[in-house]
């Protein structure tokens, strides 16, 4: 059974990727500038997850709808799946059959979440240096002003 911690972060991830389809079928965003630049960081990042090839029979309609989308619709058919499995990790969907993660998988996500909050706190401690760095040349204009000010009144 998976713990408190593992459905929160399934959960999240699920919100993530069914986010991120409504945003490509609402918008069709492909190459578009609405998609921030970060993105396509995270596109072009090594650390995607391992594939494995498999033989996968699926009905007629379903495969004509995905391939009605264009290219990349095998990438679309494993995020619905990759959906599918954050919900039931998540209990969104509920089922008898129940999945437990492996200890390698498990290493994975507590990792992801540890990277995830480092880079977080990587962030913000280089906005609070940039604000910093603001004041301080906002404090050398001050003086400069000041001392430009005391030169004409004196």
């Amino acid at each position: 059974m998976p713990t408190k911690a593992q459905t929160d972060f399934a959960f999240h991830q699920l919100g993530q990727v069914l986010r991120d389809l409504e945003t490509d079928l609402r918008w069709k965003l492909d190459g578009s500038v609405r998609i921030p630049a970060e993105w396509h960081d995270i596109a072009q990042s090594s650390e995607q997850p391992l594939k494995s090839k498999i033989t996968l029979r699926v009905d007629q309609d379903v495969a004509r709808f995905f391939r009605a989308m264009g290219q990349g619709h095998l990438t679309r058919m494993n995020a619905v799946l990759r959906a599918f499995m954050l919900a039931r990790l998540a209990e969104v969907v509920k089922a008898e059959a129940r999945y437990e993660m492996t200890p390698k998988e498990m290493e994975h996500r507590v990792r992801d979440e540890i990277f995830a909050v480092i880079r977080a706190q990587e962030a913000a401690k280089e906005a609070a240096e940039a604000r910093l760095a603001g004041k301080a040349v906002e404090t050398a204009r001050l003086k400069a002003i000041k001392a430009t000010w005391e030169g004409k009144v004196g």
